[in-house]
């Protein structure tokens, strides 16, 4: 395990973890709450010992009235309508505006992430990894099945990639409209996930936390932000400073639909870094289920042709991602040594020379008529691949099996 110069343990000493656990876990039941430390002063170790507990009171209570069938975002919905406390204090909880919200930056950043379709694509090849240098994560992903060896791959990316795709839609992801009920749809299910995992009484880990924890909720803020700009930039993306502040300031907010509490995100991007450095560097840790997960991505990845349907390019493409200059959050490792990416050198070279000739045409995106473009039509042009993915069978976004047992129900 890599050693860091970060001091990740940063609880008061002599106290109890349970009464520190019972201190974040009575935050995390303040809707919207906005109580915010300095990084080295926030206890991390506690966190990562809570899930969500206003989306779990929720769910049992949903499972006790027996309204876990149909279309759950609605029957919650009727539930708040109804006055029940936990249905509101959910809804109050997701549709809060964090202090921090800024409504022109997120515009700014998504204009960017149009005009780099295929900054965009690739992104999800290094992105998925990322998130499986904290072994739980990848424990989680494992039960479930549907991105292990033999599960529904294509299906699950295309699913995925429909909620990365609608955060480009800034309207869209505001509270109460369909990108961000998407996204609250996939809070409920990260929560069934986690409560059927608590029932199969099989988590080996409540050790160090527990599944699908507030620390791990909060960690992919930078991954799917920041991270992925780094992705873009590789590609030949033309991107401004303020152009990353708003595509990160957009996973920051999704970070927080999905239920992680503002004291792991920060109010500045200043402070989000340094917490998201802290956040990885407590979770990393080298496991055979992530390097098993990681394989897997890279072979769905091959077997869905992209790159031509090469293993080896796919394979290059995923180190290049996962170098040390792209995780800067994580400066003392390596992701992919942490996540069993062996060399290819020959294919590295060749994919650092594509991604250093891609520079040139990407300079057309400078041109005003050429961003106008992508703003008319690159919404439409995602969307529509994304359709063409499902194949005309709408993502639900319910809780998938553990263990043998449903969790939707």
């Amino acid at each position: 395990m890599a050693t860091f110069a970060l001091n990740t343990d940063s609880h008061p000493p002599g106290t109890d973890l349970a009464e520190r656990v019972a201190a974040v876990t009575a935050l995390a039941r303040i809707p919207g709450s906005e109580v915010y430390l300095d990084p080295a002063d926030v206890d991390y170790e506690a966190w990562n010992h809570v899930g969500d507990p206003l989306a779990e009171d929720l769910i049992e209570l949903m499972r006790a009235r027996k309204v876990m069938g149909g279309d759950l975002y609605a029957n919650a919905r009727k539930l708040e309508a109804e006055g029940i406390p936990e249905a509101t204090a959910f809804f109050r909880d997701v549709e809060t505006l964090p202090s921090w919200f800024d409504l022109d930056s997120l515009r700014v950043g998504a204009s960017m992430g149009r005009r780099n379709l295929f900054g965009m694509k690739i992104g999800m090849v290094s992105a998925l990894p990322f998130t499986y240098i904290d072994p739980a994560t990848a424990e989680v992903m494992g039960a479930t099945g549907r991105l292990a060896s033999g599960g529904d791959y294509r299906r699950r990316m295309v699913e995925t990639a429909a909620g990365f795709v609608g955060a480009l839609d800034v309207d869209g992801m505001l509270p109460g409209g369909q990108r961000w009920i998407l996204w609250v749809r996939i809070r409920l299910l990260h929560t069934m996930i986690r409560l059927g995992i608590h029932r199969t009484q099989q988590w080996t880990r409540y050790d160090r936390g527990v599944p699908v924890s507030q620390l791990a909720t909060a960690a992919c803020s930078y991954i799917f932000g920041q991270h992925r700009v780094n992705v873009i930039k590789f590609a030949g993306g033309v991107v401004s400073q303020a152009e990353r502040d708003g595509f990160a300031l957009m996973w920051r907010w999704i970070a927080r639909i999905e239920g992680a509490n503002n004291q792991l995100l920060g109010r500045t991007h200043a402070e989000e870094f340094a917490l998201q450095s802290r956040e990885h560097q407590y979770l990393y840790e080298p496991s055979a289920k992530g390097a098993e997960l990681t394989e897997s991505v890279i072979a769905g990845a091959t077997r869905m042709g992209s790159f031509r349907g090469s293993r080896t390019i796919n394979q290059a493409v995923t180190r290049q991602l996962l170098a040390p200059k792209m995780a800067a959050t994580v400066p003392n490792g390596d992701l992919r040594k942490c996540l069993g990416v062996a060399p290819v050198p020959m294919a590295e070279i060749l994919v650092r020379i594509v991604a250093f000739l891609l520079k040139i045409p990407n300079q057309l995106t400078r041109l005003k008529r050429v961003r106008d473009h992508f703003d008319e039509n690159g919404q439409k042009t995602l969307d529509d691949a994304i359709e063409r993915g499902l194949r005309g069978i709408k993502a639900e976004y319910r809780g998938t099996p553990v263990g043998g047992q449903p969790t939707d129900q």
